[in-house]
């Protein structure tokens, strides 16, 4: 199997723009081997190359969905899980970063993945499923969150047995906790930090977990050489995950418009966040006109199934009375004056409303351009180049010589309009580790 060499194209490496690029990549071992922003004539091309003509197309990083779940709790009793992984590769995003789901569920997935690549490589096949990070299970205490909401109302004996196996992490079982799951293949240890105040239960109604639990739990992990990211939606929430000296937030706040203390604490942490504005505005019922947007794009792209795309209209309308999207929008706009990292993620699950994996990045990245104040680019290097060096992914997020041929090329320049990426023909190619998808 000879190289591919996608020539005259506009590049987009994760933090700039390229107007007249080529890059080679090897399928064999899915390496890209060279990149150049000059032009190259086709007379120097190896003749067992697979030859791409990329003029009018733009060639950037596969996407990262930085905060997903790839459980399937809340898909109806015997639905297929088996597609949960594709609608985000046909969305051009290459990696998803499950943050909470129980590790037989995820080691399933990631077996399902290798032997998926493996057979691609022998067959010279395509690929259907996006690669796997995840935190394995999230640092559970004793009825804390999310059990109470996983349950809801009236669970089945089997649901109950179910998040009855989760962890109950205590200040002396903290170090063990994290211990287990990088053995277990964990890639970053995920907090829960939850007390209600912004959602519509009464504050306090479950069990929260104490600073002492989370500093223990985030010296653990830096310890174990991983990042700590942390649950929170309000700002009281936020200062705990904060000051226990966690690296990122896997949401912001939308109680109250962002206070001098958090933007300082983020500073002092150089911690990143991950806004999920798409789940936010399910939360507090608001932009149905982006929720219906992105459904019929999902539509006319046949990028999801018609239970993701009713499930994508919807929203979960349970928000505290006092609780609103544009506190985040702000907070988002403040951090980022501030030089603080926002890295794109949704909180997209499986049937949870409001939400499709995959076409909500889309919504995500979009949402930070027009809400936000973020340039093209700055949403795209969010998705990419951002979200792989917070997370410590050193092998995607850029294109460059040596890195994962995680690809996508798009007809149009995504880097002055990114809705490039559905709009026309959209996304025409994608390549996970050089091997094309289907």
């Amino acid at each position: 199997m000879g190289p591919t060499i996608i020539h005259s194209v506009v590049l987009f490496d994760g933090t700039s723009t390229h107007p007249n690029a080529t890059v080679t990549f090897d399928p064999e071992n899915g390496i890209i081997t060279s990149v150049s922003t000059s032009s190259i004539t086709s007379s120097r091309f190896p003749s067992d190359a697979t030859v791409i003509d990329g003029e009018g197309h733009t060639l950037l990083p596969g996407l990262i969905e930085s905060h997903m779940h790839v459980h399937g709790l809340h898909l109806p009793p015997g639905a297929d899980e088996s597609g949960l992984l594709r609608a985000p590769l046909r969305c051009g995003v290459t990696t998803v970063c499950d943050m909470h789901s129980d590790p037989a569920t995820v080691i399933k997935h990631r077996k399902v993945i290798a032997e998926e690549l493996a057979q691609a490589r022998k067959s010279n096949g395509t690929v259907t499923m996006s690669d796997l990070k995840s935190s394995l299970y999230g640092a559970t205490i004793e009825g804390g969150w999310p059990k109470p909401i996983v349950l809801g109302h009236d669970p089945t004996e089997e649901l109950k047995a179910y998040v009855s196996t989760w962890p109950n992490v205590t200040i002396d079982t903290a170090e063990d906790f994290v211990k287990s799951h990088k053995v277990q293949g964990a890639d970053y240890i995920k907090l829960m930090q939850e007390n209600c105040c912004s959602l519509a239960m009464p504050t306090g109604a479950i069990p929260v977990a104490t600073l002492e639990l989370q500093t223990a739990v985030v010296k653990a992990g830096h310890a174990a050489g991983l990042p700590v990211v942390g649950h929170a939606l309000s700002v009281d929430m936020t200062e705990v995950v904060l000051k226990a000296g966690a690296d990122g937030l896997t949401h912001t706040f939308v109680d109250q418009p962002p206070p001098r203390s958090i933007i300082d604490l983020y500073k002092q942490n150089n911690a990143f966040v991950i806004p999920t504005l798409t789940v936010l505005a399910s939360l507090t019922d608001e932009l149905q006109d982006w929720r219906d947007k992105f459904a019929q794009i999902a539509s006319r792209r046949k990028v999801v199934d018609d239970f993701t795309l009713q499930n994508m209209k919807e929203s979960l309308n349970s928000k505290d009375a006092a609780a609103k999207l544009e506190y985040a929008f702000e907070t988002v706009k403040k951090l980022r004056q501030e030089g603080i990292d926002v890295v794109a993620g949704t909180d997209a699950v499986a049937g949870l409303k409001g939400t499709g994996i995959g076409p909500s990045l889309w919504m995500e990245m979009l949402l930070y351009i027009e809400k936000c104040g973020m340039t093209v680019t700055e949403a795209l290097s969010s998705a990419t180049a951002v979200s792989a060096k917070r997370f410590g992914f050193s092998d995607r997020g850029v294109v460059a010589e040596g890195k994962r041929a995680d690809l996508v090329l798009v007809k149009g320049n995504v880097s002055e309009k990114l809705d490039a990426l559905w709009e026309g023909d959209g996304i025409v190619g994608v390549w996970k580790q050089g091997i094309k998808a289907a």
